[in-house]
């Protein structure tokens, strides 16, 4: 009985790991359209964004929406490299401290994480950081704009089946963010991208991966 029942077990366990081997998370690749609005880019293209300066996409957000953008970045020096992702500004310069904004900093070979709700800021606790490799940044970041206050998630984008659950930063989670601030929604239509030594060479707005 006790031989069954372990053999019972494997099997099972070869099932699970047969059906999370075969799902394989979408390859995201190039930039999606956009301005410069202040630059001092070594590189700038449709494939990669290399330097320093911030960009605004094309795409203009329904102010009470959410969405998502695939973000694949280096961080490449040591200190002073990040690279911010802001979305539902009312600022066509696309600042940090207006909309909602995810700051990934390199801090040597760690990353470090911040969300910004207009100007209100926290960090994002160390342990939600600790699989994170600054030089191999591939994320989804995703901004639920449509109730009273904005809601952020933060996928690494190899976690494939996207959920609260499964969401390294949920900013409605107990303990996400070192501190508490005022959560508020973005008023604006503009998102883009602020990047300060660092390499992007993917950024792709997309449609929500968890339903409101």
């Amino acid at each position: 009985m006790e031989k069954l029942i372990l053999k019972s077990l494997l099997v099972l366990s070869l099932f699970s790991l047969a059906a999370c081997s075969g799902v394989e998370p979408e390859e995201v690749s190039g930039i999606d359209s956009n301005t410069r609005v202040s630059s001092t880019f070594s590189e700038y293209s449709s494939d990669k964004i290399q330097g320093s300066g911030t960009i605004r996409f094309s795409e203009l957000l329904t102010v009470s929406s959410s969405k998502s953008i695939a973000l694949k970045a280096s961080l490449d020096t040591l200190s002073m490299s990040s690279v911010a992702v802001v979305l539902y500004s009312s600022n066509s310069i696309i600042p940090s401290n207006d909309g909602i904004a995810v700051t990934f900093t390199r801090s040597g070979a760690s990353v470090n994480a911040q969300v910004s709700f207009n100007g209100n800021s926290a960090m994002v606790n160390s342990s939600k950081m600790s699989f994170y490799f600054p030089t191999s940044i591939d994320v989804i970041v995703e901004v639920h704009n449509v109730n009273s206050k904005a809601r952020v998630f933060v996928w690494r984008r190899n976690m494939v089946e996207y959920a609260p659950a499964t969401a390294d930063v949920d900013t409605d989670r107990s303990g996400d963010l070192n501190s508490s601030l005022p959560v508020q929604r973005g008023g604006g239509s503009f998102t883009g991208l602020i990047i300060q030594n660092s390499t992007v060479t993917a950024a792709r707005l997309d449609s929500q991966k968890v339903l409101d």
